[in-house]
């Protein structure tokens, strides 16, 4: 058999330097603007990477946030950022995708290698242009090429399998222990990778068996017969893969020992996110019909004839497929031969690979979901080659000698369309779509930036959101950390904090595609406030404006109806309103709080608004109400600064059954102590109102 395999030639190494740029180039093209922004899942896990950069005692086996993220991407994201640090360049965006886009174009390579190791093992069913074949196509697919420019953690997941897999089938063949050894180290890190990667070393039981099997299929039936030997009594007395298979499994339970133990001493965080994006079970998600549902969409993904794919604007030019026509071709091809050669390992690890690294966007929501079985593009690409080596490899028809050329170029020509469809729908397609600027939180990242820009000593309101979202946080962390710890946030639509009169320049941060508020209840309060930065959106719509007030500008809103009650813990109510003048029952009561802080309070109360009816007894009964912290919560009273004023609003919704006739108004604040509660101060009448019957 070993005088079969023919080694690589000067040509062969070239074409797989030329295949590595092509690679490097689709990966690492424009990788500072595309993908543009910072998103949600990008800046936790950047945020993750910062504290392991900066923080000597913070090395954690599992990330809690974002409901539970394995760490591997972001201890190697810290290390692009101290690289990047180290050649005083700013860690963000730019350090996280190169992460990806070095993973990706790694993934490459480490095909080519798996796919040598495929060839060596069924050397009469592949050629050595198999390795090529299939490097190439990863190379060119927009699949992997999008993802390699991400800075997400499922990139490494292919990577992850096809080195595992490459270092098996290298010891199997050696019947050396290091790469076993190897191998379960990369099992291992499969579990510190991503909740989708935790299929993989489940994976190699099957190609372990198939080995087995194929091994002891090869000796000489009168030597087993001889022998009476079973597959695993023989593999029993094969010493070295005995105790390299053995290697590999220790290797990997020791290394993965302390993730076990995290998740011995913490149950609930295993399955925290696979059981929320599950469809089966009790707790699985309504977002997809069904299992068979999810078979049939994953299964249509490969193919770009009225074949839909993700449809996440994040994930995909919405709808495509996962491979455009030039790729789907050899696929199928390559898909059919794997099936009819699958007695063969070469093929079964292919199909086993291709199957096992689906099933996690099988078994859960939104299907197809490209990042979450990007591992699968691995074996898609191996299966890819595996067709294009069976077309390249046509033999001569009589009187047609030209014939194995012709099947060479054509298969070159596949992948060159291949390569450019992809770049076309990547960098031209996907890339300009408006979509991009919400998929990727460019207007958060825009405005991080920009507040990182200023004075460490500004003053920074921001509504409706603010330092608790990662890219925000990421954003003033990396270069202002002075401007995250003093940057107020505040939902707009429903509180609105303010001084009197500041002593120093104010910006109010307003996220206006979200908050429609405040910038109605601005010029009411400020009204000589100008508007110093925007963020627009690629349609030319206002995505946020920055509202500067100048010092000694005094704020000009009163109350409609001004009181002075103390009630205590430094707060002070100064008055109130009541809107609208009529009002019907049915509709919404809405009533403004003026609160004052002289001091910052001490505890969270609960601010409690009542509507009462007078009973004949000379009793009130609560009718409506609303009890909830400040600003639906956004703004707790804790979080309150010395000398502000608060413009709180509580919607009160009246019953559609609500009789005409007047009402009185209470309000106050409590704060729940145990089973009971704890009044702030005494009960505030505001006060009578007259209500209409519903027409």
């Amino acid at each position: 058999m070993a005088s079969q395999i023919q080694r690589p030639d000067r040509r062969h190494f070239w074409a797989l330097l030329g295949i590595l740029l092509v690679a490097v180039g689709l990966r690492f093209w424009r990788i500072d603007s595309l993908p543009p922004g910072f998103h949600f899942d990008e800046s936790f896990e950047g945020l993750e990477a910062l504290r392991i950069l900066q923080d000597p005692s913070y090395r954690p086996i599992f990330l809690l946030g974002n409901f539970g993220v394995p760490p591997l991407n972001s201890y190697l994201n810290a290390l692009t950022f101290w690289f990047f640090l180290a050649v005083g360049a700013q860690p963000g965006p730019l350090a996280m995708h190169v992460t990806a886009a070095t993973a990706g174009s790694l993934t490459v390579l480490a095909v080519y290698a798996l796919a040598w190791e495929l060839y060596r093992l069924a050397p009469r069913q592949l050629s050595p242009l198999f390795p090529l074949w299939a490097a190439a196509t990863l190379a060119v697919m927009r699949w992997h090429i999008h993802f390699s420019r991400m800075g997400i953690e499922p990139i490494l997941v292919p990577l992850i399998w096809v080195v595992a897999c490459w270092l098996f089938l290298r010891g199997w063949r050696t019947a050396r222990w290091p790469a076993f050894a190897g191998c379960g180290a990369m099992l291992a890190a499969a579990m510190y990778t991503y909740q989708g990667a935790w299929v993989i070393p489940f994976l190699l039981i099957p190609l372990t068996i198939h080995l087995i099997a194929h091994k002891w299929q090869a000796v000489p039936d009168s030597t087993a017969r001889l022998l009476s030997l079973s597959p695993f009594k023989h593999f029993w007395q094969d010493r070295p893969r005995r105790w390299g298979v053995t290697m590999t499994l220790l290797t990997a339970m020791a290394l993965v020992a302390p993730l076990g133990w995290f998740f011995y001493q913490n149950p609930a965080i295993l399955l925290m996110r696979p059981t929320q994006l599950a469809i089966v079970g009790d707790t699985g998600s309504p977002a997809d019909a069904s299992f068979w549902h999810n078979v049939w969409a994953t299964a249509r993904m490969f193919g770009p004839l009225g074949a839909p794919g993700d449809l996440d604007p994040r994930r995909n030019v919405p709808g495509m497929a996962a491979l455009n026509i030039w790729l789907a071709i050899p696929f199928y091809a390559g898909a059919a031969l794997t099936l009819w050669k699958v007695g063969q390992p070469a093929f079964g690890l292919l199909l086993v690979g291709l199957v096992g690294l689906v099933a996690p966007g099988v078994f859960s929501e939104y299907a197809p979901h490209f990042h979450r079985i990007l591992g699968a593009a691995a074996p898609t690409a191996l299966i890819c080659g595996v067709g294009l080596d069976a077309l390249s490899n046509l033999r001569r028809v009589p009187r047609m000698q030209f014939v194995p050329r012709l099947a060479k170029l054509i298969c070159v020509g596949l992948l060159v369309l291949g390569g450019v469809t992809s770049g076309w729908n990547y960098f031209k397609r996907w890339g300009e779509m408006p979509d991009l600027f919400y998929a990727f939180d460019v207007g958060f990242w825009e405005l991080g930036q920009w507040m990182a820009q200023q004075p460490a000593d500004s003053t920074m309101y921001m509504t409706p959101r603010g330092a608790e979202h990662p890219t925000i946080q990421f954003a003033l962390h990396a270069a202002q950390p002075q401007i995250a710890h003093t940057l107020v946030s505040f939902d707009g639509r429903h509180i609105f904090p303010y001084l009197e009169k500041p002593q120093s320049a104010e910006n109010y941060v307003s996220i206006e595609h979200e908050d429609f508020r405040t910038r109605l209840l601005l010029p009411g309060i400020f009204p000589q406030a100008r508007i110093t930065h925007a963020v627009i959106d690629p349609t030319g719509a206002t995505y946020a404006n920055v509202y500067t007030r100048q010092p000694d500008e005094a704020a000009q809103r009163r109350p409609q109806h001004p009181v002075d009650i103390l009630l205590g813990d430094g707060i002070r109510l100064t008055g109130y309103d009541v809107q609208p003048e009529q009002l019907v029952a049915g509709q919404v009561l809405y009533l403004q709080l003026y609160w004052q802080a002289e001091q910052t309070p001490q505890a969270d109360w609960t601010v409690f608004t009542h509507l009462l009816a007078p009973q004949p007894d000379g009793q009130l009964q609560q009718v409506a109400g609303r009890d909830s912290q400040p600003g639906e919560g956004s703004l707790p009273t804790s979080r309150w600064l010395v000398g502000w004023h608060i413009l709180d609003e509580v919607q009160i919704l009246l019953p559609a059954d609500l009789a005409a006739g007047e009402y009185r108004l209470r309000a106050g604040m409590y704060q729940p102590v145990n089973d009971a509660f704890m009044q702030l101060g005494e009960t505030v009448d505001l006060g009578v109102v007259r209500v209409q019957a519903q027409n």
